[in-house]
């Protein structure tokens, strides 16, 4: 606008849209905006050393300099003042709307990694939940779940930096609450367990938000674990009733090696092999205890060693 008492022209600019993508008609200077972005009008004049923005036709209290955010809906204008206080005419106005729904949405992705290692039965071992906000807005109230299976006992959690986690024991269920996460930011919670049983466990966690998630494929994460079942029995009675006949050592075919040594009670050795089968029977041995070295080779070529004593009884 030019002022022809004074001198001097006064127009409103839009400079950018933050946080969001705003759309403008041009010249009608109508501007759409995404719930939660702003925009950035600047009063462009000559000769102006102040200014007061209007919104709706009222003053905006505190808005007196050439730059100007708009967070809320409305019609916008601006006056600018000169060195004397003389006033320019009011700019044209610049309208704004706030789309109902935001744009800028939380796009949330959860990871759910055991450890690498062997693991055999009644061991314990981690497992590694990770949350990310891959959107580019916010993501609030955010709630993380995970049902541990029949397979696993859960033993320990350890604090996550951000949120709050608890174990209900009834429902073998971890709860990780999270109050906010920000675009482009991580949370990570450890949690141990032991496993009770052998074979190949499966275990989800999945992740929600207040917010509407563009993409729930990736909200669910599941890892299978494979658990190597090994257990030493302490008795065996190789008596010729086909019952127990043989020192058989259940999981142990889930190893890619092992070795075995016996020995009596006072030290000597009585029987060794290596690529145990479960066929040794203590023939020609007394009944009595014995004891064992057990060296079994995983599938990172580590050997674990399991040592123990096993009865052995002949009689029916």
């Amino acid at each position: 606008m030019f002022n022809r008492k004074q001198g001097f022209v006064t127009s409103l600019l839009l400079l950018s849209a933050t946080a969001g993508f705003a759309q403008s008609n041009g010249s009608g200077q109508t501007v759409n905006l995404p719930r939660g972005a702003s925009l950035k009008a600047k009063a462009n004049s000559v000769n102006a050393v102040s200014y007061q923005w209007l919104k709706d036709d009222v003053a905006i209290t505190g808005a007196t300099s050439a730059d100007y955010t708009i967070l809320l809906a409305g019609t916008y204008k601006v006056v600018s003042f000169n060195a004397a206080g003389c006033a320019s005419d009011i700019s044209d106005p610049v309208i704004v709307n706030i789309s109902p729904t935001s744009l800028l949405t939380a796009d949330l992705m959860i990871n759910k990694n055991s450890e690498s290692r062997s693991i055999t039965i009644n061991q314990t071992f981690e497992y590694l939940i990770q949350v990310k906000n891959n959107g580019v807005g916010d993501a609030t109230l955010l709630k993380v779940q995970d049902v541990l299976p029949e397979e696993l006992i859960f033993e320990e959690m350890m604090n996550p930096v951000l949120g709050l986690a608890r174990y209900n024991l009834g429902t073998k269920t971890i709860l990780w609450e999270i109050d906010q996460l920000n675009n482009g930011q991580m949370a990570d919670l450890k949690i141990k367990v032991k496993a009770i049983k052998s074979g190949v466990i499966r275990n989800t966690a999945t992740v929600t938000a207040q917010e509407t998630d563009p993409n729930l494929q990736n909200n669910t994460s599941t890892d299978s674990k494979s658990i190597v079942g090994i257990i030493v029995p302490n008795v065996f009675t190789p008596n010729g009733d086909g019952l127990n006949d043989t020192f058989v050592i259940p999981g142990l075919e889930f190893y890619e090696a092992n070795e075995l040594t016996i020995v009596n009670r006072w030290g000597g050795t009585v029987y060794e092999k290596k690529g145990y089968q479960g066929d040794w029977a203590a023939t020609g041995l007394t009944e009595g205890t014995y004891f064992y070295l057990l060296k079994v080779k995983t599938a990172g070529n580590k050997w674990e060693v399991y040592k123990g004593f096993v009865t052995m009884l002949r009689s029916k």
